[in-house]
């Protein structure tokens, strides 16, 4: 009994000094003023369609950094904040024409194109710069491939609420990630995720939380962007 503890101690002991060694390692690339690549986006499912029905690929992407985010109409929680955050790196970055958002819908079997149409309607929200994407099809079996797709590319996780919840309120559907992922023009991942629980890419009203404010990132990949399409003198 007293070896089995002792083996467990040492595990978790060695998982503590790979973790802190890890977090140290992105601090100093940080530091560097370097972005880390965390992943890089997996190929195209080939199924998205955007809210005027357009079907999209993401090879349009190609050379732009790109600001993700879960999305579903009926959200009674953080989707509306998250819409207010993107509109604002919209007014501020929306004239470079190497940037680009992207709202995810999590719910395909309910959002249809024309569902989030008449959201960015009423919220005044215009520009081929900012696509909301969901699935050609509406299935249950469409939108489990959307999610596990976002979740292996993005790390943007989401649970659906228990029966329980979504029948006290049947608007209130889903718990999902509530941060922006950010990617450069060769769709890698270059802002940290859930997986780094140290340092959440979300926005400044949290806090010093968060060492570096999503804008910062977006700064640095755009000028990264900006080198690779300039001609060699």
């Amino acid at each position: 009994m007293a070896s089995t503890v002792m083996i467990l101690m040492i595990i978790a002991s060695l998982g503590v000094v790979v973790w802190w060694n890890y977090k140290k390692k992105v601090e100093a690339d940080l530091r560097q003023g370097r972005l880390p690549i965390k992943s890089k986006v997996e190929t195209d499912p080939g199924y998205w369609v955007d809210e005027n029905g357009k079907a999209r690929q993401l090879k349009e992407l190609d050379g732009k950094v790109v600001v993700w985010s879960y999305f579903y109409t009926t959200c009674s929680t953080g989707c509306s904040s998250m819409a207010d955050s993107m509109q604002e790196l919209q007014k501020e970055f929306g004239s470079n024409p190497k940037f680009q958002l992207v709202s995810i819908g999590l719910y395909p079997e309910h959002d249809r194109p024309e569902f989030f149409k008449e959201w960015k309607k009423a919220r005044e929200i215009s520009g081929d710069n900012w696509w909301f994407l969901t699935t050609a099809g509406s299935t249950e079996a469409d939108g489990n491939a959307a999610r596990q797709w976002v979740q292996k590319s993005l790390y943007l996780w989401a649970m659906k609420n228990s029966p329980e919840k979504i029948a006290k309120n049947p608007a209130d559907v889903w718990v999902h990630a509530q941060v922006m992922i950010v990617t450069d023009g060769h769709g890698n991942v270059r802002t940290p995720t859930y997986n780094d629980t140290f340092w959440w890419p979300h926005h400044e009203t949290f806090g010093t939380w968060f060492p570096r404010p999503i804008r910062e990132d977006i700064e640095e990949l755009l000028k990264e962007a900006e080198k690779e399409t300039k001609p060699e003198k």
